[in-house]
């Protein structure tokens, strides 16, 4: 269901954010610390990633390494309620540093997840495959590959990719991916 060009740019757009984030973390480790502090008992404390995207992770339990516990919790508060992941379907690692993992959700969606060599998520969404079952103003009801009917509401403000022009039609397969706020990050059409 997922065209080569659908796969194409959401491999161009990873590669952007790998390069972005990248571009964040040595401009953040060339900046040099010109204040002179005195000596003393004081530890300096680390600031947060720039890389995170999602939600500030809660203290794990104790007995468990943190950043484990931390991606763990924000894996499963991406996931909608009431869904959980059927299996792995892949797990790779992407420019010798990044993995990149790839879940299946009981609901049809893929949870994407590209983790840096320290086990800190930079990148977060769920992708879902389908065919438009019927639409009603900016609510659509779409039969979900490998899961159920969902509805969307595609307001105004998402860029939908139709280079066919064939618009939100009954039996118009459609690509959407949901960002880690949950929220509606893009949208493809296919026939």
């Amino acid at each position: 269901m997922t065209t080569r060009k659908g796969r194409f740019r959401i491999g161009v757009e990873v590669l952007l954010l790998i390069v972005i984030c990248i571009g964040m973390l040595v401009s953040g480790c060339s900046n040099t610390n010109t204040e002179v502090k005195p000596e003393g008992t004081t530890t300096p404390t680390a600031a947060p990633s720039p890389m995170t995207t999602t939600a500030e992770p809660t203290k794990s339990p104790a007995g468990t390494n943190e950043t484990e516990a931390s991606n763990d919790q924000l894996n499963k508060s991406m996931i909608p309620e009431g869904v959980t992941v059927q299996k792995v379907i892949k797990e790779i690692t992407v420019n010798k540093d990044y993995l990149k993992k790839v879940e299946l959700l009981t609901d049809g969606g893929k949870l994407v997840t590209i983790s840096d060599s320290k086990g800190e998520i930079v990148l977060e969404n769920i992708e879902y495959d389908g065919v438009i079952k019927s639409v009603n103003g900016d609510k659509v009801i779409v039969k979900v590959e490998k899961g159920q009917e969902q509805t969307l509401t595609i307001t105004s403000d998402i860029i939908v990719e139709d280079e066919d022009n064939l618009g939100l039609k009954s039996g118009v397969e459609i690509e959407w991916v949901i960002n880690a706020n949950g929220q509606i990050e893009s949208v493809e059409l296919d026939d």
